[in-house]
């Protein structure tokens, strides 16, 4: 067989070969150090993606929870979930666990509970009822507690005492906190440890009209400041915001 030749005599099969160079090191190193440019830029804004949909998926939630408490009052005279219901009746002793009163909402305004779960918090993963995988059919069991303590099925800390007529502004939902004060709410900069999903930097709110906020904390992981400058979960004495205003019995208390 004859081996095609070019016009200057030389076989076009080893002019091919000649045409086609190897990278060099140095080739290789720059090609490596664009991709490694490229990755660190794209994944912390991947990252900051993936936070905002775990942040607006929580405040729906929330906001599916703010709405039962809605519902609540209106067949009870305006009053939220504040005592906790034992055989049919509520009793006179405020709740001290937010799961207290949110039980007072299950199956009669919320069917599933799956509204009490948030997405990379400190619960997570959660222990999921044998028996209700998918969250639809916890709490339509007459008698069964549809959050039980120390079941971490509730990652919502509540504000007691609040009603249809308290200050729209007043917080009434909020993601876990790090600790509970009388004077002050603080969450952590930790993400691994309890009250840190956000970083301490942010705590997300549902207020008493139900509005959702994404709130800033300042340095010390501290709750947020109301119109007053006080902070917003004082509720110790007359300095406290909510304290001074809707008189005595809020007090925010924390999932168990």
């Amino acid at each position: 067989m004859k081996i095609p030749r070019t016009d200057r005599g030389i076989p076009l099969l080893i002019r091919l070969r000649q045409s086609f160079k190897a990278f060099t090191l140095i080739e290789l190193l720059v090609v490596i150090g664009i991709i490694a440019l490229l990755a660190s830029i794209a994944l912390p804004a991947f990252s900051s993606v993936q936070v905002k949909a775990q942040q607006t998926k929580s405040l729906n939630n929330a906001k599916q929870i703010g709405f039962a408490c809605r519902a609540f009052g209106v067949d009870n005279n305006g009053q939220y979930p504040n005592y906790p219901e034992t055989t049919g009746s509520f009793g006179n002793t405020q709740v001290t666990y937010s799961n207290d009163a949110f039980n007072d909402l299950v199956p009669t305004y919320l069917s599933t509970i799956q509204c009490f779960y948030q997405p990379g918090s400190y619960e997570t993963p959660l222990p999921r009822p044998p028996a209700d995988p998918d969250f639809t059919q916890c709490g339509s069991q007459t008698g069964v507690s549809a959050l039980p303590s120390g079941s971490k099925l509730n990652h919502w800390a509540y504000v007691t005492g609040m009603s249809d007529t308290a200050n729209s502004s007043f917080p009434l939902i909020v993601n876990d906190p790090a600790s509970i004060g009388q004077t002050t709410v603080t969450w952590s900069g930790t993400t691994t440890e309890k009250g840190g999903i956000w970083k301490g930097r942010q705590a997300l709110v549902v207020h008493v009209d139900n509005s959702a906020t994404i709130d800033q904390l300042n340095s010390s992981f501290e709750d947020m400041n109301g119109p007053t400058g006080i902070d917003l979960f004082n509720t110790s004495g007359a300095n406290g915001w909510m304290q001074g205003s809707q008189g005595s019995g809020n007090n925010v208390v924390a999932p168990d």
